[in-house]
């Protein structure tokens, strides 16, 4: 019985190998943090720093196993999961930027005595969380890969056992992480129950079929496909709400500035970076694929949401003067770009999507490194006066923080003034002038806030002088190459133009 299945699934156990090459190598790392912590004969160790850079080998050799697979394209396992080009430099990019999370949070970590080897176990886990979520072609497999990394933040939020303010945001973040993965199971539900399938292949299929059936029926027929359509209509809002609120979109997201701000800055870089590329995917895979037919309905979902995330995000952030909350409100602000390119339905559009991930994850990077950078020697930067006069402790680091926020706001010659005239342009093709005039006036709105930062670091008068801990090689690194990136993208943005392009392609 084992030989026969081996013999049938032999191609799918080669694709999926850098999955299970994760899952063993999570498994290992338990058993070697429960034997050696718990031993007496080394004193009871603490193993963090080994922990973390095993954690950063593992990532490596698993984005090295993908990069490795002979084959190209297949539907694995009665088709659960799928392999593609979507697939393989999505998952590429969650790797890259995880490795670059753990690399940037390896002093914060140590220096806040977070001394527990299982942050890392909790990291890898979501990673593999997220790999298979780009994976998943079913209902099914989808929401266990979201139960699987959303687990793992919840517990990354609240990981400062000692802190009350770590605690309260694991708590909103479970509560209301709970709630949109309730969303989509009930979703999912409608959809099984009115179709009899769960995969995104077969729902395609019976949804034209249905489509075409209510467009060309007798009158006896006519009541019952309409019924029909409208089920699905309905799963499709539940789908699309749950995920909203993953995305942290507006008008979903009141949990995300509070979820910034009381955990752990390690923690919430990790948040802000990396799931978004897995989510967007499983999006796209469900409503650009498989509820293409029914776009004219959620696409008025999604474009609301696009504008709120915006409007809101562009607006409120006027008032932050926290910095974690202020980037939580920037962040929710981007979201509503890449929603405003998912809406259009279009290959320029998806494209474009793709690639202002791409480029927001970058900038990201850069930020976070910064922000982990400068924490002050007693106690954490909370407020956006705690980087007054920066540029007299460390000048690079100003000039690096000016040109990253800058990017993010979408001025020339940057990476995001690419990324987000991108969208623009893609929004005009699809006659979506409202949207674009719109998007263009809270990019405007969104300047100002970034603009009051770089005055904050540059010419703002305090009375007390803030000394600031020396940054470490390994975020010395990842700084420079992030910033290089956000510089040369401009010039030279075919690589991931190219890589944005075959993403989309995969999908139609």
């Amino acid at each position: 019985m084992f030989m026969d299945f081996s013999i049938l699934f032999l191609n799918d156990v080669k694709i999926i190998l850098p999955e299970l090459f994760l899952v063993t190598s999570i498994l290992s790392l338990v058993i070697h943090g429960v034997l050696l912590v718990a031993s007496p004969k080394y004193n009871y160790p603490l193993i963090n720093k080994s922990i973390s850079w095993l954690s950063i080998l593992i990532l490596l050799w698993t984005l090295f196993l993908l990069y490795n697979n002979p084959i190209s394209f297949r539907i694995i396992f009665n088709k659960t999961f799928i392999y593609d080009d979507l697939t393989t430099f999505s998952q590429s990019i969650i790797l890259i930027s995880s490795v670059a999370c753990l690399a940037i949070s390896q002093e914060y970590i140590k220096s806040y005595h977070l001394n527990s080897y299982e942050y890392y176990l909790l990291v890898l886990l979501a990673v593999l969380g997220l790999m298979l979520l780009t994976s998943s072609y079913d209902l099914i497999s989808a929401y266990l890969a979201i139960e699987m990394q959303s687990l793992s933040f919840y517990a990354l939020a609240a990981f400062k056992r000692k802190s009350a303010f770590s605690t309260e945001a694991g708590l909103k973040y479970f509560i209301l992480g709970a709630f949109s993965s309730g969303l989509i199971l009930f979703g999912s539900s409608l959809i099984y129950g009115f179709t009899g399938v769960t995969n995104f292949d077969h729902m395609y299929c019976l949804l034209n079929e249905a489509l075409w059936g209510l467009n060309n029926s007798h009158h006896e027929h006519f009541f019952e496909l309409y019924s029909y359509n409208s089920a699905l209509i309905m799963a499709n809002a539940f789908l699309a709400v749950g995920f909203l609120f993953k995305l942290a979109a507006a008008p979903f997201h009141m949990w995300a500035p509070d979820v910034y701000e009381g955990a752990p800055t390690s923690s919430t870089s990790i948040f802000a970076v990396v799931p978004k590329m897995a989510v967007f995917v499983l999006f796209a895979r469900i409503f650009q694929n498989s509820f293409f037919s029914d776009i004219y309905w959620w696409q008025s979902i999604i474009i609301f949401c696009a504008i709120s995330s915006v409007l809101i995000g562009s607006l409120v952030t006027l008032k932050q003067r926290k910095i974690k909350r202020l980037i939580a409100y920037s962040a929710i602000s981007h979201v509503g770009y890449l929603l405003i390119a998912f809406s259009l339905g279009t290959f320029m559009g998806l494209q474009s999507l793709f690639f202002y991930i791409l480029i927001y994850m970058i900038t990201g990077i850069c930020i976070w490194s910064i922000i982990m950078s400068v924490e002050l020697q007693s106690d954490p930067s909370r407020n956006i006066s705690d980087l007054s006069l920066l540029v007299k402790a460390n000048p690079i680091l100003a000039i690096t923080l000016s040109i990253a926020l800058f990017s993010l706001a979408g001025v020339p010659p940057l990476a995001g003034f690419y990324a987000k005239i991108q969208v623009f342009l893609a929004s005009i093709e699809s006659c979506l002038y409202f949207i674009a005039i719109i998007g263009i006036l809270s990019s405007v709105i969104s300047t100002f806030y970034y603009i009051r930062i770089i005055k904050t670091v540059y010419f703002e008068k305090v009375s007390v002088w803030h000394f600031y801990q020396p940054i470490s090689q390994i975020n010395s690194i990842t700084l420079g190459v992030s910033f290089l990136l956000i510089i040369f993208l401009f010039l030279s943005p075919n690589l991931f133009g190219l890589w944005a392009y075959k993403m989309t392609a995969a999908l139609v």
